[in-house]
């Protein structure tokens, strides 16, 4: 009999130490966190921020919902997902529910924009503003006034910033040839200067011009699908023998 009570008292201590050691072996939950608090966005473009830690349960508030759209978190691939709709800046509040920690994130929503990035030039340059590693942005704003910047890279900061600004225009001749005309300045209150290129290089970035800018060509220039390949459009300067080739960035 005595033997018995023993082997209760037995099993009663090793059940409570099992409990206990169920529930020293769950794992810390932490606060969802973002690898910075300040994004730049594209209207229109779809962006993926990741994330570490976090609950799994989470609620987002914006400031300024007309601007982010459509923003929500994909648990399976730990990335926040936000699809903007209009120019502007809205704080994104996302509260972990269950640590109870909420994350405000900066979002600046800019006018969509193509991408140019400079990759080589021969021949006898006579833009001051196009250097190899320049970017040139194509900008779509909401009258479709056809503005243009060039930027570059700050090599203290790696930052891109503004070098010129401007607009710019895309002529079509009777036998398909394509003209991008520029004007650029570098400051507020500097006189405009023209630069004309004849285009060539990958068909497909004409169809972009054409849907993103309502240009209006015909099907012929170019398949509207977006290829997932490298994309160079090379910008011909026939009087001054000169030939700037550009790729198309990522959106």
């Amino acid at each position: 009999m005595k033997s018995h009570y023993l082997k209760l008292a037995f099993l009663l201590i090793v059940s409570i130490f099992t409990a206990a050691c169920s529930e020293n072996d769950e794992p810390e939950i932490y606060p969802i966190r973002f690898g910075q608090t300040d994004y730049t966005i594209r209207v229109g473009v779809g962006s993926s921020i990741s994330f570490v830690d976090g609950g799994g349960v989470y609620e987002l508030t914006a400031s300024n919902p007309d601007v982010l759209g459509k923003y929500y978190i994909d648990d399976d691939t730990q990335t926040l997902i936000v699809i903007p709709t209009a120019k502007g800046e809205s704080n994104l509040t996302i509260t972990d529910v269950k640590t109870n920690t909420p994350v405000t994130l900066k979002f600046t929503v800019e006018d969509f924009y193509l991408s140019f990035m400079v990759t080589e030039i021969s021949g006898d340059n006579t833009n001051p503003y196009l250097n190899e590693r320049n970017e040139i942005r194509f900008i779509r704003d909401e009258e479709n006034t056809k503005q243009i910047k060039i930027m570059y890279q700050d090599n203290l900061t790696y930052e891109m910033k503004c070098i010129a600004t401007g607009y710019f225009d895309i002529e079509r001749s009777t036998t398909n040839i394509f003209t991008l005309n520029m004007t650029l300045h570098s400051h507020h209150g500097e006189e405009f200067e023209g630069f004309s290129y004849t285009l060539g290089g990958d068909g497909e970035y004409l169809s972009m011009f054409d849907k993103y800018f309502e240009y209006g060509w015909d099907n012929s220039i170019a398949s509207r699908g977006l290829p997932m390949k490298r994309i160079t459009m090379i910008m011909t300067d026939s009087f001054n023998n000169c030939k700037i080739s550009c790729v198309l960035q990522p959106f």
